[in-house]
């Protein structure tokens, strides 16, 4: 059983890494991404068939104090543009191969299992259902305000709603799923931080607009705006981190729209940046959110809400100050990758069956 009084030995294994980044001496981290560079800025083992056996093995030895595992989105066969290039057929026994290193994990090991689910659908991933049903904590970046729809049509058995809500895989793994922000590297939190021109902008977005209706909305509102004279950068193409950083910190407000999914490095940016965000409506529950008027603005989607909000924010620059500091202040304590994997450590101790007191 872990000491909760000691440092974690973390088993790291998926397509991604916070804790190798956050904690490397403590973490042991297995790639199972399909890009053979993906992780070559760490340490790692890329997982392959021939390591199959002994991760196995080290799994039931129970060699490590926790399993921190991301699942993919894409279903085990779903691969045909995850290794483009290759016939499909061949395409699907590698892909079959890389990610079956993530469900391994379904094993029955003595070790605790928390799963970080990115993906930027509502919905758990269908081979993630017996992760979730294994492990002591599964945080979802786009956990809908009702966690019950995060099962709905899942699977055929899940089809209506009253069949999640009655059925006993949601009565005993509700509690496990949790929300989680995408957070914000440590370097780009520095360079932030670092970044302090005057303000010259009154609104900057940069990022693409076919992705969302919203945005596309949105996007034709900051257009009228720019006619009425007020100062509006936008790019909808990539920028070099730098560039981008410093564009957000001139910025008084930054636009900060759902794409496929609501949460957003976006948000978090641009109040390092001291750069207040303005947020379409959520549809998910968050973790330690940005609050609309203390941190953020949050404007309607319908009509011309973004322009009745922004047009109103701009006309008290001294609330947008105070705004944009807290928001910085509540991104530094909450949401780098630091904090969020202190947050999820402790969430984990915590779901840890208790033992009880050895008595004489």
């Amino acid at each position: 059983m872990w000491d909760r009084g000691k440092p974690a030995h973390i088993l790291e294994i998926g397509e991604f890494s916070l804790f190798k980044r956050s904690i490397p001496k403590e973490t042991t981290y297995i790639y199972t991404g399909n890009n053979p560079h993906g992780a070559n800025d760490l340490e790692h083992t890329s997982f392959a068939p021939a390591r199959l056996p002994g991760l196995l093995q080290s799994l039931k030895r129970g060699e490590w104090d926790i399993i921190i595992c991301y699942p993919p989105a894409r279903p085990l066969v779903d691969c045909r543009r995850a290794m483009g290039g290759l016939p499909a057929a061949v395409a699907r026994i590698l892909f079959r191969f890389r990610t079956l290193g993530t469900y391994v994990t379904r094993i029955r090991a003595p070790i605790p299992l928390v799963v970080l689910d990115f993906n930027e659908m509502l919905t758990v991933p269908r081979p993630a259902l017996k992760l979730l049903d294994k492990s002591i904590v599964y945080f979802k970046r786009e956990l809908p305000l009702d966690p019950a729809k995060a099962l709905f049509d899942v699977v055929p058995q899940f089809r209506t709603p009253k069949r999640v809500l009655s059925s006993k895989y949601y009565s005993r793994n509700v509690d496990k799923l949790r929300p989680i922000s995408i957070a914000i590297a440590e370097e780009t939190a520095r360079l932030a931080l670092a970044t302090r021109p005057e303000k010259s902008v009154d609104i900057f977005f940069a990022g693409s607009v076919s992705n969302s209706t919203i945005r596309q909305r949105g996007f034709a509102q900051l257009q009228k705006l720019a006619e009425l004279d007020y100062s509006i950068d936008i790019c909808e193409g990539g920028l070099p981190r730098a560039e981008y950083l410093e564009r957000c910190a001139r910025a008084w407000l930054t636009w900060s729209p759902e794409g496929f999914g609501w949460e957003c490095f976006r948000h978090y940016e641009a109040s390092l940046c001291r750069s207040v965000p303005v947020i379409s409506p959520p549809n998910i529950l968050r973790y330690q959110p940005l609050l609309d008027g203390v941190h953020a603005l949050t404007y309607p989607v319908e009509g011309d809400g973004l322009t009745a909000v922004v047009t109103k924010a701009l006309q008290d620059k001294s609330k947008l100050t105070a705004m944009a500091q807290q928001a910085r202040e509540h991104v530094i304590r909450h949401h780098t990758h630091d904090r969020i994997c202190e947050y999820i450590l402790d969430c984990a101790r915590n779901c840890l069956p208790h033992k009880e007191p050895a008595h004489d």
